[in-house]
């Protein structure tokens, strides 16, 4: 009893205690808000309200009278970024990497941003040096996949490999770039194709394969390395695996396959297994491989039941364009002194246009990372530089595929 007794004349005293030390605290905040100036709150006041400009404008003010604000001088190098004035957003941050007396952890900061600023102005040798100078520190990663987006856009690819091979080794970031440097060395392996340097293209067709055995374009690329020494039959053995293996990767090859068909003499060979792969897949990129070919080496007569064969079992627009345009160059064999000038008015001339304007809105590739579309297929997307990210496929198809599944799933 004695003991709870003494703790009981104690406890008022810890009350005490508390009470004055939130006073004091509570002084010095106030003592501390007093000291920061007007501008300070107008700043916070425009960033709130939404008004950059003003804000900015604010920013300085305060930058002016307090000179060691280190994050004030990281909100003003971010707002002029934001307002696309990179010469200011610049300034900002070499002003606060100058300080001598900033600390490293800052210091490593506002480099990476100032290497960020280069970057988004284009200058990408300054901002190299930037991320370079980061090598060996806290912001280590971030700077190898910056020198990484640099030397992809310059098409540095030896560098680039270097810096991929860098991040894969690190045990957090292990195989997230096998990808890209299975490109890398596509790349490569594309300029010594077209130099035609054979060793140096087989080194590197093998490292892309290195990374990814399964790799449809460097598969590619070792059929074209053999079709290019003219060993067609072991370049379309090679294609025909993978056709067979990967059926999605058909339309990258129809094309090359054709010509390794016509080179070596087995032109109808090559017609009918591209007639056999259009039915199989509906494709519009084999159906036009096919179509070049047929009306170049086959019968108008014939190509024109293949199409309606085709139209039957793969009904598109584009499909029915071709049909449309086959009928029309039929019966032009058929009656030589017939014309086919038709009335820019009449009906079939404005359904053909409307349908050739469908087709044309609907030939297009698609990324599926950012949704850019472009006309040519491309291994890069040119917008998010995203690899492998657009499928083989046109929009028609695409939207066919959807159709399809939604069938299904109201079906079920």
């Amino acid at each position: 009893m004695e003991f709870e007794a003494e703790w009981l004349l104690v406890l008022p005293l810890f009350f005490a205690l508390g009470w004055f030390a939130a006073q004091w605290d509570s002084k010095k905040r106030l003592q501390e808000s007093k000291k920061l100036p007007k501008s300070y709150f107008q700043g916070l006041n425009h960033l709130l309200d939404q008004e950059p400009d003003k804000a900015i404008d604010a920013l300085i003010d305060v930058a002016r009278v307090d000179t060691g604000t280190v994050d004030l001088y990281f909100a003003l190098g971010h707002l002029f970024g934001q307002r696309g004035e990179v010469e200011r957003s610049i300034r900002v941050y070499q002003s606060l990497i100058d300080r001598p007396d900033l600390s490293p952890a800052p210091r490593q900061s506002a480099t990476y941003k100032l290497g960020m600023a280069f970057l988004s102005g284009g200058l990408f040798d300054r901002a190299e040096q930037c991320f370079q100078s980061l090598i060996g520190t806290a912001r280590e990663h971030e700077a190898r996949v910056q020198l990484l987006h640099i030397y992809q856009s310059q098409q540095e690819w030896h560098q680039a490999i270097d810096m991929a091979q860098a991040i894969n080794q690190n045990p957090e970031t292990a195989g997230q770039q096998s990808t890209a440097l299975t490109h890398f060395h596509c790349e490569l392996a594309l300029a010594a194709l077209r130099a035609k340097d054979w060793l140096q293209a087989q080194r590197e067709i093998d490292a892309a394969l290195s990374q990814n055995p399964t790799s449809v374009r460097a598969l590619l690329l070792k059929g074209q390395w053999y079709a290019q020494q003219d060993r067609h039959a072991e370049a379309l053995q090679i294609w025909q695996n993978l056709a067979s293996e990967q059926p999605e990767s058909v339309p990258l090859l129809v094309n090359d396959m054709m010509k390794s068909y016509i080179a070596s003499n087995r032109t109808q060979e090559g017609l009918d297994d591209l007639h056999q792969k259009v039915l199989q897949s509906g494709s519009i990129d084999v159906l036009d491989a096919w179509l070049n070919a047929q009306n170049q080496y086959g019968d108008a007569m014939q190509t024109l039941a293949q199409l309606n064969e085709l139209f039957m079992r793969h009904p598109s627009l584009n499909a029915l364009n071709k049909l449309l345009n086959a009928r029309i160059e039929a019966e032009k064999s058929d009656q030589p002194e017939k014309t086919d000038d038709v009335p820019a008015n009449s009906e079939e001339a404005l359904t053909r246009g409307l349908i050739q304007k469908y087709v044309k809105q609907l030939s297009r590739y698609r990324c599926t990372q950012c949704g850019f579309e472009a006309a040519h297929y491309y291994w890069q997307c040119p917008a998010c530089t995203r690899w492998e990210s657009y499928p083989p496929k046109r929009l028609e198809e695409l939207q066919n595929i959807k159709r399809s599944r939604n069938d299904v799933n109201s079906y079920y």
